[in-house]
Parts: C-alpha cells; sequence; structure tokens
C-alpha cells in the first residue's frame, strides 16, 4: 500500500505532455511588426493590447495600431493595465510608464526609475516603486500624492491583490490602505533559490515561485507552503491565472496546473511562451518570443501533429484510419498517431473505404488496395479508384479513372447483383467488372432505398438496378457534370466543381440554392458527406445541411492550413490537414458575432452625445457616425452592411469605421447597421433635420407671387431689349459678313496682278535672249493660263484638277527660266476624287511660285518642285517640296537685291487663310517646314496644307 500511494504521489508531479489546442499563429506576415511578444490584455471596450517588442499596440481584429513617442528609453515592456478612466498603461523595461489616452501615447512625469518593477492601479490611485518609496499617484489628476515609505534597497519584487500590495524585500511586507500591515519572514533558504521571483493569485492564496526553482510556494493567511515542481532544462518566464487554473510560461513551452491537485500538462513543447490570455468571449490568447501569437479558439479543439501531410479518413467501426501524401496509413490511438501500414510507392493515399460486411479496408494509392482485419495487404489491383461504396454484403461499387463497376468481395455467396456482374465480366479470373467504360468516374454511392448504384462520370451522371440496364440522369437534357456523390434519408445528392447542388429524388432532379453568405470566389473546397456540405474557403469551414438548409461555421483555419478530408462522428469532427489531424466537438450555435457599437456622432465638425443630437437646424446636414467594429477572432470575415431610410444595404467599411452622410436634405433619417445579414442584429439611429424658414408654406406662398409678379415685370421691361439688341446683333453679323467677303476679293485682286507681273517677267526673259520658238510657245501657254486665272477669279472654290491644271501650265512657263535641270513632279492618290474635291481658289500658287522663284532659282546643279495630294481621317494634305536653298538663304540674297523686300504672295494668303477659317468656319491648317542635312545645311523648304475636306 505504501508502494502504490509512493508511485501515486510520483505520477501527479510529474508534467504531462498534453495534446495541443488547435491554433492560429498570428505574426509578422499578418502585420506584427515583431514576433516578440511580452504581455496581453483585454480593454472595457473589447479591443485586444499587445505589448511587444517594437512597443505596444491595439489590435481590433483586422489590424495592429501601434503607439509610440520620441524620446522613449525603450519600446519593449509589459504589464499593461486599464484604469477607471478608460486610459490604458504599459511600463517600460527600464521602469517608465505610459498610457493611452485619446488615441495618443503619453509619458507620466514620474520620478526617477529604479528599474523594471510592475506598477499597481488600485481603485483611483496609482502606485510605482521608487528609491526608498512606493509613489502614490491620483489617476484623475495624473498628479503625485503622497509616498508609502519602505526599504527597496532589496526589493525582489512586488504584486498587486484585492487592494493589498505585497513587496518582497528581505521579508514579506503586506500594504493595505496604503500602510504596511504586516512583515512576515520568509521560510529558510528562501532568499537563497528565489533570487528572480514570480507572483500570481490562485485559489486559496497566492503562488509564489522563481525562474530557476524546481519549487514553489502557496502563501495563504501568512503561512509559506512549499511543494515540488520537477522541471528541467527551462526558465519560468511569468505566471498568468487563466481559466481558474494557474499558468507557467516558460522557453519550453506552458504548464497548466492544478496547486489543489498538482496535474500540470504541457502544452506547445520546445516553444518560448511569455503569456497566456483569456478573453470575455472564453477565447485564448498566448504570447511567444519567437513565433508572434497564437489565438485558440477553443481549448478543447485539438490538434494531433504529424509529420505527414493527412489526405483521406474513414473510420473501422470506432479506430479513426487516415491516408497521408507519402503512402501511408496511420491510426488515431490514444491522442497519438500510430503507423498502421506503409505503402511501397510513395504515393498519395486519395481514398479510404472499410466493408464492415468483409471486414476490410480498401485504399487507393497508386494500386487499389485491399487490407484484412490484421491490416495486412491481402491484394492489389492495378485500378485508379477514386470512389467506393458498398452494395451488399458481396459487392462493393467503384469509380475509377478509366472506369466504373462493381467488385466482388464475396464470391461464396449469392446476392441480388450476381447477374448484373455477370452481364459486364469481361475478364475471366477477376473480381471486378467493367459497367462503364471508356469514362473517368468521379464518384459512386448506393441507393438501398431502390436498389440503385449511381456513377458520377466525366461524360455524365449513370445509374444502374438490378435488370442491369444502364441509364443517363440529365437536368433539363442537358448531361450532368458531378464530382461528388452522397446518399441519405432516400435522397440523391450530387455537386460539381462549381459548387452546384442537386438533390435528387425518385430520378426527379432539384437545384439547391447555395448559401448567399459565402461567396463562391473565396471557396476552395467542399466535401459531400451524408447529407452535408462541406464548404473550404480561404478563412473557415462551414457545414451545409442539405435537408434542413441550415449554415454553419465549424472552424476558423489560418492561410497556412490545407483542407484535405472532413468526418462528423459521434458529435465530433475530425479534419484531416497538412499539419496533423484536428478534433473539434460539434457545437450547436453558428459563427461568433463581433462587436458592434456607435462611438459619437459628428454634426458639422462637431461632436454630439448620442442622446442629444437627434433634432437638427436645416444647415445640421453633414453628418459623420463613428463606429467600432472588432471582430473576436482574428482576421474574421463579417460582413457590416447600412442602409439609410430603409434604401437598399449596402456594405460598411469595417476597417475604417465611419459612416459620412454629406449635405443631407430635410426630413426625417433612419440609419441602419445590420451585422452578416441577420435581421435580428440591427442598430439603428433615427434623427431629423428641420425645413429651413424658407421651405415653410406661408413664405413659399408669398414668395411664388412675388416672384411671378417680378418675373412678368421683368418680362415686359426686357422683351423689347432683348428684341432690339437681337435687331443689332443681326446687322453686326451682316456687316461682318460682307466685309470678310469684300477683304477675300480684295486679296485675291490683288494677287492676280502679282502672278502675271511675274509670269511676263518670264516671258520677257525669252523675247530679250531672242529664243522666238519658246516665246511663242510660252505665249500660247500664257495665254492659256491668263484665260483659266481670269475664270478662277470669279470662283470662290475650284476642284483640285482645274487647280493642277493651272499649276501645270505655270510651272511650264517657269521652266523656260531654268536649264534643263529643273523638274517638277505633281503626284495625285487614287482615292482623291479630282473632279469633286473643291479647294479656295489660288490658294496652291503663291507657295509654288516662292518656291520656284526664291528657292530653285539661285540653286546649282537640279532643281526640283514636288507637289502630293493625299486624303487621310477626310482630310486632305497637300505638300510643296522643293531641293532649293532655303528660306533663310533666299532672305539673303533678297535684301542684298532689295533692302525693303517683303514676300506679298505668302502674307496675302496666311490672311486669307485666316479669312477662310473665320468665315467659313473651318481648319485650313499651314506649316512651313525648312529642311537640313545632317552637316545642318538648307536643302529646300516643305509646305504642308491640311483642308478639311467639302464636297461643293
Amino acid at each position: 500500500m505504501k508502494y502504490g500511494y509512493t508511485l501515486f504521489l510520483i505520477f501527479i508531479t510529474q508534467v504531462l505532455l498534453g495534446q495541443n489546442p488547435y491554433f492560429n499563429t498570428i505574426d509578422k506576415s499578418q502585420g506584427l511588426l515583431t514576433n516578440s511578444v511580452y504581455d496581453i490584455f483585454q480593454d472595457k471596450e473589447n479591443y485586444m493590447w499587445f505589448a511587444t517588442d517594437k512597443g505596444l499596440c491595439q489590435f481590433n481584429g483586422y489590424t495592429f495600431h501601434y503607439f509610440s513617442l520620441e524620446g522613449m528609453t525603450s519600446k519593449a515592456g509589459s504589464c499593461i493595465q486599464q484604469d477607471a478612466f478608460g486610459r490604458i498603461w504599459y511600463e517600460n523595461f527600464d521602469g517608465y510608464l505610459y498610457y493611452v489616452e485619446n488615441n495618443q501615447l503619453h509619458k507620466l512625469n514620474q520620478h526617477k526609475s529604479i528599474g523594471y518593477f510592475k506598477f499597481g492601479i488600485l481603485k483611483t490611485q496609482l502606485y510605482i516603486v521608487n528609491q526608498d518609496a512606493i509613489d502614490v499617484y491620483d489617476l484623475e489628476t495624473l498628479h503625485f500624492k503622497k509616498k508609502i515609505v519602505i526599504n527597496t534597497k532589496d526589493i525582489r519584487s512586488v504584486f498587486f491583490n484585492d487592494n493589498r500590495i505585497y513587496v518582497f524585500t528581505n521579508q514579506l511586507m503586506v500594504i493595505e490602505n496604503d500602510h504596511i500591515q504586516q512583515e512576515i519572514p520568509y521560510p529558510k533558504d528562501f532568499l537563497t533559490h528565489f533570487t528572480s521571483i514570480l507572483v500570481e493569485q490562485t485559489k486559496n492564496g497566492l503562488y509564489i515561485g522563481s525562474k530557476f526553482s524546481n519549487y514553489y510556494y502557496i502563501f495563504n493567511k501568512g503561512v509559506f507552503i512549499r511543494k515540488e515542481l520537477p522541471l528541467e532544462n527551462t526558465i519560468i518566464q511569468n505566471l498568468s491565472w487563466c481559466n481558474e487554473k494557474n499558468w507557467l510560461c516558460t522557453t519550453t513551452g506552458i504548464i497548466e496546473m492544478d496547486c489543489e491537485t498538482e496535474i500540470k500538462k504541457l502544452f506547445f513543447k520546445n516553444t518560448n511562451i511569455s503569456y497566456i490570455y483569456k478573453t470575455k468571449k472564453n477565447n485564448y490568447w498566448i504570447a511567444t518570443l519567437t513565433d508572434g501569437l497564437y489565438f485558440i479558439e477553443d481549448f478543447n479543439t485539438q490538434l494531433v501533429s504529424s509529420q505527414e501531410s493527412l489526405t483521406a479518413m474513414c473510420f473501422k467501426n470506432d479506430q479513426l484510419f487516415i491516408g497521408t501524401k507519402n503512402d501511408k496509413i496511420l491510426s488515431l490511438q490514444e491522442d497519438q498517431l500510430k503507423t498502421a501500414y506503409v505503402g511501397k510507392d510513395n504515393h498519395q493515399m486519395g481514398q479510404l473505404f472499410y466493408n464492415t460486411y468483409s471486414d476490410e479496408l480498401f485504399f487507393t494509392s497508386s494500386k487499389f488496395g485491399i487490407l484484412n482485419s490484421k491490416l495486412e495487404l491481402t491484394q492489389e489491383l492495378p485500378v485508379a479508384v477514386k470512389s467506393v461504396c458498398s452494395v451488399d454484403s458481396n459487392y462493393i461499387a467503384f469509380a475509377a479513372s478509366s472506369s466504373c463497376g462493381i467488385f466482388r468481395t464475396n464470391p461464396t455467396q449469392n446476392s441480388d447483383w450476381d447477374f448484373v456482374y455477370d452481364a459486364f465480366i469481361r475478364l475471366k479470373n477477376t473480381s471486378y467488372n467493367n459497367i462503364i467504360f471508356n469514362a473517368k468516374g468521379k464518384s459512386t454511392v448506393y441507393d438501398s432505398i431502390h436498389k440503385k448504384i449511381y456513377f458520377a462520370t466525366n461524360n455524365g451522371l449513370y445509374f444502374i438496378g438490378l435488370n442491369g440496364l444502364l441509364s443517363e440522369l440529365k437536368f433539363k437534357n442537358n448531361s450532368l457534370n458531378i464530382t461528388k456523390l452522397s446518399f441519405k434519408n432516400g435522397k440523391l445528392y450530387a455537386c460539381n466543381g462549381d459548387l452546384v447542388v442537386f438533390e435528387i429524388k425518385n430520378n426527379t432532379i432539384s437545384e439547391i440554392e447555395f448559401p448567399n453568405s459565402i461567396s463562391k470566389e473565396n471557396v476552395e473546397k467542399s466535401f459531400l458527406k451524408n447529407g452535408f456540405l462541406y464548404i473550404i474557403t480561404n478563412k473557415y469551414i462551414f457545414e451545409y445541411e442539405l435537408v434542413s438548409k441550415k449554415l454553419k461555421q465549424i472552424l476558423h483555419i489560418s492561410s497556412n492550413i490545407e483542407i484535405n478530408d472532413i468526418l462528423l462522428k459521434k458529435h465530433t469532427y475530425y479534419i484531416s490537414t497538412n499539419r496533423g489531424l484536428i478534433i473539434k466537438k460539434e457545437e450547436r450555435h453558428h459563427r461568433s458575432t463581433p462587436y458592434f457599437a456607435i462611438d459619437s456622432i459628428v454634426v458639422n465638425n462637431t461632436f454630439y452625445k448620442k442622446t442629444n443630437w437627434n433634432e437638427l437646424d436645416y444647415n445640421e446636414n453633414n453628418i459623420q457616425i463613428n463606429y467600432r467594429f472588432l471582430s473576436t477572432a482574428p482576421f474574421e470575415e463579417h460582413d457590416l452592411l447600412y442602409r439609410v431610410n430603409e434604401s437598399k444595404w449596402q456594405k460598411a467599411d469595417i476597417l475604417n469605421p465611419e459612416l459620412v452622410l454629406n449635405s443631407l436634405n430635410h426630413g426625417k433619417y433612419v440609419v441602419e447597421f445590420m451585422l452578416n445579414s441577420d435581421s435580428k442584429n440591427t442598430h439603428k439611429i433615427n434623427f431629423t433635420i428641420h425645413r429651413p424658414f424658407w421651405l415653410q408654406l406661408p413664405f413659399i406662398i408669398i414668395a411664388i407671387l412675388s416672384v411671378l409678379t417680378f418675373i412678368f415685370w421683368l418680362y415686359q421691361k426686357n422683351i423689347k431689349k432683348l428684341e432690339k439688341r437681337n435687331q443689332l446683333l443681326l446687322d453686326k453679323i451682316n456687316l461682318e459678313k460682307n466685309v470678310n467677303q469684300s477683304k477675300l476679293k480684295a486679296i485675291k485682286s490683288q494677287m492676280n496682278p502679282h502672278f502675271f507681273y511675274n509670269a511676263l517677267n518670264t516671258l520677257q526673259s525669252f523675247i530679250l535672249s531672242n529664243e522666238k520658238k519658246l516665246a511663242i510657245d510660252y505665249l500660247s501657254k500664257f495665254s492659256n493660263l491668263t484665260r483659266t486665272i481670269l475664270e478662277m477669279t470669279e470662283k470662290d472654290f475650284v476642284s483640285i484638277a482645274e487647280e493642277i491644271k493651272t499649276l501645270q501650265l505655270y510651272l511650264d512657263i517657269e521652266k523656260g527660266r531654268f536649264d534643263e535641270n529643273f523638274k517638277y513632279e505633281i503626284q495625285v492618290a487614287k482615292n482623291i476624287d479630282q473632279e469633286n474635291i473643291k479647294i479656295p481658289t489660288m490658294l496652291l500658287q503663291p507657295y509654288v511660285e516662292n518656291a520656284v522663284k526664291h528657292g530653285l532659282l539661285h540653286k546649282q546643279g537640279d532643281k526640283k518642285v514636288t507637289l502630293q495630294f493625299e486624303i487621310q481621317n477626310n482630310e486632305l494634305y497637300i505638300s510643296i517640296d522643293d531641293n532649293g536653298i532655303g528660306r533663310k538663304k533666299s532672305n539673303e540674297l533678297n535684301q542684298i537685291k532689295n533692302k525693303k523686300h517683303q514676300s506679298f504672295a505668302t502674307e496675302a494668303l496666311q490672311n486669307r487663310i485666316d479669312l477662310l477659317n473665320e468665315y467659313n468656319h473651318k481648319n485650313i491648317s499651314l506649316k512651313i517646314i525648312d529642311k537640313y542635312n545632317l552637316q545642318n545645311k538648307p536643302i529646300g523648304t516643305l509646305v504642308e496644307i491640311i483642308i478639311p475636306i467639302v464636297n461643293i
């Protein structure tokens, strides 16, 4: 008996390795600035606060808001608390206190620090350990109030609890009501072994430990009770009182400790833990010094870690078997994963199925294998099976990559399905047949009520009965693309890859509406099992019951979790992932509700209390509603909707929590907020904007009569003025039109003598040089040219053909002035209708004349001028290109000959173009380009004219 009692004592004093709960990691990848976190706190408004290596930060479930102040001796700290006035306090590791007020960080005006000792807040007073005293501050004013004089020279630790202050110096001092009530000596060798003291409350008294000691004390009613704590190779960094238990945060994990039973459980082995905190929603946060934060939604949800990535699962009675991605089958035994079978091909286990009739375990890897009751491999078939289901004690149905059929498991007994098996058998000495060939099977299920086997393939959904007839089920005369099948309570459920779900009863197909609260774009996987559709999004696992159409959230998952299979057995979910097996109890509740509250109302940049702002003047119409939106779990997806006066619901911003309504009209307003499309979870704000006085009925009637009278009088007075003004404008327009026409005619009449003068000069040069034949020839051309010009003078526009004819006559005459080295070329694009397209009269000749007279006349060597007519974008492009001496050299020569020389035709034509554009509202553009070679020497002039095409 004594021996057994000793063994029991040894057992309960050992630290048991507990199974880790399922958790989500929040680290630098989610916005945390550092993975070193020292303390955790939840304030009255439900914000989470974290003391980190980068300072104090606030977390609303989505974003981290860091607080900093210039001149801080250190940002890292701990001991987060909230006072009665709503301030958040924390102490940096240099011993200086900071507080957050009105969303700003402030430093307390305190005496010089003697090092980091935890401060305390008791009622409305702040207590800070200082030199030879504990300084007391009034929290309302933050002014220094008094000192509690004690010997702090040898102080080891200080702890605040139940309006008492416990000071650990050379002895334990208990201070109450700012006076020393007790001075209690320590047990023998206490100060020798407890050099670094840690203190926390417990069920009865205080837990007093040390970072490096293998025992601790329970202090209760002035008595120290020593208890053993067999820990090795670890350092206790912090203590926490959480969930009615003491927690030891160590460098190698966190220990849950019941000081009465002395049962201890170790979680997160080999992780450097600094603190654990339980929230008002019974969630848990764990701070680490290397991995950031762990969020635990439910401590009872276990994560059985695995080195292998887990895939398909099935139960053999109450024994869970799990496949892996490296050709193994594991079994769950006492919260541990044990290897049950190892394949040879390192291939992923894609399907596990237990046949209760034959007590065999079927699996799909590189081949289709069968394990007997002793988990020994008895048969392998070269078939890539995707899905199997039991038919009866003799047969199972299978859907494989290249075929679908039934597999015989017991050849010694008769079955109703023997006929179907024999009718489709093709190979002798095989234990399976192929009912569907050359089709990719995806899923199979057996309707035990109507005795039908269903096969989902890439070619459609088929079924076969005992009569051996294979038929296809179609929906609206179209083949069904089904990937998953399930049978429950006489109904068949089918789902495809696009999450279109069908219900099939008596071969009648109807489509099941997909839950609107889940966005299909976020869905990554789905599993259809036993009448439940399990939906995996990027953040959640949902369960959708197809019969009742009820949706509930099962689990919030982190981004590094890959869900591979889900089973529900005895109100427990088993979820296989790439990190291990998640085991979660089934709970009859929907997803958690976030915190939502209206913080303040701002009207025309003035803050109002929520109780006295609902009656507003007409000009108080710029409303800003500031609200608070907090998620209980980090990065949960929630929808916050709002509407004004029963309009269409719209999404509100949960990251920028304010709703701005500007320039509202007068009237009554109801602003509603709704969480997650739950009509029962709404918040309403009512207010009225009164009409301005000028919109009151008496004022409106008087104003209308006054305005009508004034309008009638004004109309009578101004009607004559308007008529007179319009007549004056009309006269002015006619006058301007006549003036512009006169200007155009005058310019044209000036251009003709100028042209004749130049032409006669050319003819004169032939006569003087006694070239009679040429003179007679050119005189004939000149007479033709003269007649043509006289005819054109009376026209405002001429066709391109007429203009080209005139230019050819002119260039032929001018050619006589040059040697044989003068050439000209006129190019007209094929798409130009020369007879119908009109251009202003005498528009091109002056530029051709300038090219010949000023550009080519003084040039040595070959001389050439080229005219091109093209149409682009319904505009006529005309270019006049010469290889002469250029405008600059020509001006220099003209200045030598005649210092007062000015190119009349160019100036006149530019004025004419301006008048044409103004008078005809056209946009004729002109560009003159001086051409240069690589040595920057002039090589001619290019004139470009663009005319909008007008058929006149």
